[in-house]
């Protein structure tokens, strides 16, 4: 078995088949509803049929090639571990045993490939050193994020000005904001400490002890979606850190995580 495909470049291929492809032919359906009905050619019941249709028909795109994808990439992926804890977290697949699983189209081929595939994950991942990675990572605030964050601040302070002087008086509402928001981000602006530690001795956080990677677990960096917003965390134990201003791209930081890790494990 050739394994020759990295997780990321496995979860782009999801990307497409099971996210983007499915938005296309939903949002397609519910275009051509809307379109025939300007077109008068049905009268104003065919839209909210084709708004039921157009999500049928996604979620049976998202069907079809769900098993397609997982059985491609659990054969050329090697760290099957990873690939299934980042696609259920992109809500590409459903986690293992949920009821949405079920709705998946899976013919007895697929099945029994599955149940094969399925030894891959009685093993361990495996991750490598990387000599580009320095004997100790230091990350800091990023100045350009917390920069950019104050003269968002600074455009909200500037409508409650101009709210207030037209006398409409909820103006204060965002005057308040913007100034909190200037207060904390200079804050974050003036703090030139380390806010994150990683060396092959374990992770520290800031005004706290460094934990070593023997008392270390579950350590990942995971995506939570709500709606329209998303935020990045580094987590391991109970520790749960937003890591959407420090000066650290989420690949770069996963890769502290496995290389020191095997640092760690290669001095036992």
């Amino acid at each position: 078995m050739t394994e020759t495909v990295t997780v990321e470049q496995a979860l782009s291929k999801g990307r497409w088949q099971l996210k983007h492809l499915p938005m296309i032919v939903t949002f397609g359906v519910i275009g051509g509803g809307i379109y025939l009905f300007y077109l008068k050619i049905f009268d104003g019941w065919i839209i909210p049929v084709g708004f039921a249709l157009g999500f049928l028909s996604g979620w049976l795109v998202w069907s079809y090639f769900v098993n397609q994808w997982k059985i491609w990439a659990y054969e050329n992926v090697r760290n099957v571990h990873e690939l299934q804890r980042k696609a259920v977290e992109e809500k590409l697949i459903w986690e293992s045993g949920s009821w949405f699983e079920k709705t998946e189209f899976k013919d007895y081929q697929q099945k029994q490939k599955l149940k094969q595939l399925e030894k891959k994950f009685l093993e361990k991942d495996v991750f490598k050193d990387d000599i580009s990675v320095p004997k100790e990572t230091v990350v800091y605030n990023s100045r350009i994020i917390i920069l950019f964050s104050l003269l968002l601040g600074l455009g909200m302070l500037v409508l409650g000005i101009y709210l207030l002087y037209d006398e409409h008086y909820f103006g204060l509402f965002f005057v308040g904001i913007s100034l909190y928001s200037a207060y904390t981000q200079i804050k974050k602006l003036r703090d030139k400490s380390p806010q994150i530690i990683f060396n092959a001795e374990g992770i520290k956080l800031k005004d706290e002890n460094l934990v070593k990677w023997k008392n270390i677990r579950n350590d990942r960096v995971f995506t939570e979606i709500r709606g329209k917003n998303s935020t990045t965390y580094l987590a391991f134990n109970n520790e749960k850190i937003d890591i959407g201003e420090l000066d650290i791209k989420t690949q770069d930081l996963e890769k502290m995580l496995h290389v020191y890790r095997v640092r760690y494990e290669n001095t036992l």
